[in-house]
């Protein structure tokens, strides 16, 4: 306690200094009150005001209220009063403020001057800050009682009063009524009609004003971006004439919130825009600096960041640890380790954001242990911390000690339960994943998401699919994200009903089809058969990158279309989009499957010489499987000895598919061969070969195959087709009599048969491999797993309805030659994906045109 005895000599120096201590008892107090008043030629409102605040300061606003009222009739009561009220106000004390109040009140007597407008207007200010509806609405009453209700700097108040507190209908009110509206009013009027999302009677009333400053432009052009409309919000920033910080400001923060940054196709935009600031003598905000520092790093714009990072040492800024951070996220994610470290190294003050940033950019760089000695070092930890240790871990495939730190982690939150889920997805653990799954008490639409991705990407599509139905029992929103992962589960099953039902209801909630759930649709329909309805989705499209156009490509290849594949690859370049090795893929599938060997050859040969890009073993498995199938064996076999890459099983596998076709056995020998050096426990090579011996009908050779594949201990990859009935998938395989419905599927499988021997079928059973009379091959044929579904889906599809089939392996000569029967004689369209392409049957005829 701070003793105090009166000085030899009393001055206000002392006693001044006395009161800036930070709590005087009550008797302290008292004792300063006697100096000031034994010491008349010392005590001033400068004085006054200073004894007042420490009384306030020290717990004794009763004393302070007593001081004020036994003051002399000669000091200004009026400030005080303001002085005290505001004072109140600031330590948050209403029942001070009320006592103060009151008294000031008993005080009018005495002075006609109380009260003041200026108390009136901290009333106000208190008021919207805090957001105390009924304390400014009481005073509002009070200000039109005393006929304070015409002063312009309440008015202004009292309008910003009603703004902040969102009651527009009074702010109309209180503006409409004003004597006069100067710039100040009228800016807070622009700034309440935008939050309310009233654009136009804002712009009417920005074009009114005769006088504007730069509050007015930046508070329109932030009322634009409120409503999303970047354009008038640029349009109305370039003409603004008093740009300053705050205008730049507002504009990056406003492109920032909307999205306008996210998007790649605007960056160069932003680029220039950055420069114009630059270079107009605009003294950048920290806040500004931040945020394209953020946008440098979410776009890996190496020059452009570290022009940033020149200008935060140009201003000074170099200290700030928010611009520190964000440019150690900047160089962590160019990849500029070394930088990152030596901007962490540098910082003069690491807080816990900063430490976080840095284990995340050692764990980007699988520097795991030096991860963990920082970690280990922090004296401070949050949840951030220990998530970036069990993502460190789970990226590494170190999943024991993820969960290790998981199970130590003392502040987990649902981020904590995500990111162990994510690791156990992607180490491939789905069961230990879906354990903590249902595990966790609390789950987020990532949390739903992570799992059905982790299904997904261990091909566990109809597992994922079911998750989705459960995400939906517990009313959990799906988002984008979800969306992309349950098309790709679509794609690779062939459900088509059940991809249109999410396209229907991303449609239906309004979710935003950028260019990487766009790409996810055209990728669905395509490989669910309608290609007709990716072509659709993709013109749709209002923004496209390179995947989109690849997967349009692709597909309309996997279909046979190959003419129109070159087309949209022709119009690809007129976007000025710059093709890549994918593009090339699909270009040269297209041209293969099509025909077209002229094309496939010229496109080839300007890959390296027009587009840059080295053709990879991909393409040269397309070479090779063009010239194979057109017959030109000799040439694809020239091709693959003289490429530049050591041919590997694709390859060779693809020329080996030409021997079948051509019934080549010498090659198909040789070519078998190779495949058994490459990979001598793949069941296809033995297949194929035993395929062509059988169609020779080459039985001991077929037999010899047979015996070798048992003596590697090689099992054949069971064939098996999936048909989707009512958003329900079914899978058979070749002889299916486990279905419950098998007895009904039989049935329609022999009314098949006859069918199409009056259509004039005849078994092709030159790839059975068992030396069995004719009539076995015929019952074998005709039980292989399309055959099944197709049946199947005679039964339970309705009339009129496309048949879509999925098999996981080439279909079969006979088969394909049944197929387009019986899309003759029952009148059915059937869509068939196999392991190669699409084969459409209509009218007896297949898209293919008996090429594939």
């Amino acid at each position: 306690m701070l003793p105090l005895c009166k000085p030899p000599h009393s001055n206000l120096g002392y006693i001044l200094s006395t009161l800036d201590s930070k709590f005087l008892t009550l008797k302290q107090l008292q004792q300063i009150h006697s100096l000031i008043l034994t010491n008349g030629h010392l005590a001033s409102t400068p004085l006054i005001t200073t004894f007042l605040y420490s009384c306030y300061h020290s717990r004794n606003p009763s004393y302070a209220l007593q001081f004020v009222y036994n003051l002399p009739s000669s000091f200004s009561k009026p400030s005080l009063w303001g002085s005290m009220i505001k004072t109140s106000l600031e330590s948050n004390n209403l029942r001070d403020f009320f006592t103060c109040y009151d008294v000031m009140m008993r005080c009018r007597n005495y002075d006609a001057n109380i009260p003041s407008v200026g108390m009136f207007a901290s009333i106000f200010q208190y008021g919207a800050k805090v957001g105390d509806a009924q304390l400014g609405r009481l005073f509002h009453c009070v200000v039109v009682k005393w006929g304070f209700d015409s002063d312009l700097v309440l008015q202004t108040g009292l309008l910003d009063f009603y703004a902040k507190i969102g009651d527009l209908r009074s702010a109309k009110k209180v503006f409409e009524e004003m004597s006069q509206r100067d710039v100040v009013a009228c800016n807070v009027m622009i700034s309440v009609l935008g939050k309310h999302g009233l654009i136009e009677d804002a712009r009417v009333l920005f074009d009114s004003m005769l006088e504007k400053d730069s509050y007015s432009w930046n508070s329109m052009v932030s009322c634009y971006f409120k409503i999303g409309d970047i354009d008038s919000a640029r349009l109305l920033f370039d003409k603004n004439p008093v740009k300053n910080t705050i205008s730049w400001n507002v504009l990056i923060d406003g492109y920032s919130k909307c999205g306008y940054l996210n998007n790649a196709d605007n960056f160069e935009d932003f680029v220039t825009l950055y420069n114009r600031m630059r270079f107009s003598d605009v003294r950048p905000s920290q806040t500004i600096l931040s945020l394209i520092l953020h946008c440098c790093a979410s776009f890996c714009a190496s020059q452009l960041g570290k022009t940033v990072h020149g200008e935060i040492l140009k201003w000074n800024f170099n200290h700030d640890v928010v611009l520190q951070t964000g440019l150690l996220d900047f160089y962590s994610k160019i990849g500029d380790l070394s930088s990152a470290k030596k901007v962490f190294d540098e910082m003069s003050h690491r807080d816990i954001v900063a430490n976080n940033a840095m284990i995340s950019a050692l764990s980007k760089h699988g520097f795991v242990k030096d991860a963990q000695k920082l970690f280990n070092s922090m004296d401070e930890k949050n949840s951030v911390t220990w998530n970036s240790m069990i993502t460190c871990y789970s990226k590494i495939g170190d999943i024991e000690s993820a969960r290790f730190t998981f199970d130590s982690n003392p502040v987990k939150d649902i981020v904590s339960w995500n990111a162990m889920i994510d690791g156990y997805c992607k180490s491939g653990h789905l069961n230990h994943a879906e354990e903590l799954f249902h595990k966790t008490e609390v789950k987020n639409p990532v949390t739903w998401n992570t799992m059905i991705a982790g299904f997904v990407q261990d091909k566990e599509f109809l597992k994922a699919l079911r998750f989705f139905d459960h995400m939906q029992d517990e009313r959990v929103r799906p988002t984008e994200v979800t969306m992309v992962s349950l098309l790709t589960a679509c794609a690779h099953l062939g459900a088509l009903d059940m991809g249109e039902w999410i396209h229907g209801y991303i449609k239906k909630n309004k979710l935003k089809i950028d260019a990487i759930l766009g790409n996810a649709l055209i990728d669905m329909y395509s490989k669910c058969g309608s290609i007709s309805d990716a072509v659709d989705v993709f013109h749709k499209l209002q923004s496209k990158n390179i995947y989109c156009w690849n997967s349009i490509i692709v597909g309309l290849a996997m279909h046979g279309y190959g003419n129109e594949a070159i087309e949209y690859f022709l119009s690809m370049k007129k976007e000025g989009v710059k093709p890549d090795g994918v593009t090339f893929i699909g270009l040269l599938c297209g041209c293969s499957h099509s025909g077209l060997i002229s094309e496939g050859k010229m496109y080839f040969s300007k890959m390296e010489t027009d587009y840059g890009i080295e053709p990879g073993i991909e393409h040269f498995g397309c070479m090779v499987d063009l010239l194979g199938r057109s017959g030109l064996l000799l040439k694809a076999l020239e091709l693959i000895t003289k490429m530049p890459l050591k041919p590997n099983a694709v390859v060779w596998g693809s020329l080996l598919r030409s021997c079948h076709i051509h019934k080549d056995t010498e090659l198909g020998e040789h070519v078998t061969q190779r495949l058994l050096e490459l990979d001598p426990y793949d069941s296809g090579n033995y297949v194929f070969l035993s395929n062509l011996y059988a169609s020779l009908s080459r039985w001991k050779d077929v037999d010899r195959c047979r015996k070798l594949m048992m003596e590697n201990g090689v099992q054949k990859v069971p064939g098996w087709s999936s048909i989707e009935v009512e958003n329900v998938v079914y899978e058979f395989v070749a002889g299916d009599s486990l279905h419950p419905e098998f007895e009904e599927i039989n049935g329609v499988l022999v009314e098949i048969g006859k069918r199409l021997k009056e259509g004039g079928y005849e078994a092709d059973t030159g790839g059975v491999l068992h030396d069995i009379d004719e009539e076995e091959k015929e019952m074998s044929v005709g039980y292989h797993s399309e055959r099944i579904a197709v049946a199947f889906g005679l039964l339970r599809i309705p009339f009129g309805k496309v048949i879509r089939v999925v098999k996981n392996l080439r279909t079969c000569d006979d088969c394909h030659n049944a197929m387009k029967i019986i899309s003759k004689v029952y009148e059915r369209e059937i869509v068939m994906r196999d392991r190669n392409r699409f084969h459409h049957f209509k009218n007896g005829v297949c898209s293919c045109k008996d090429y594939w």
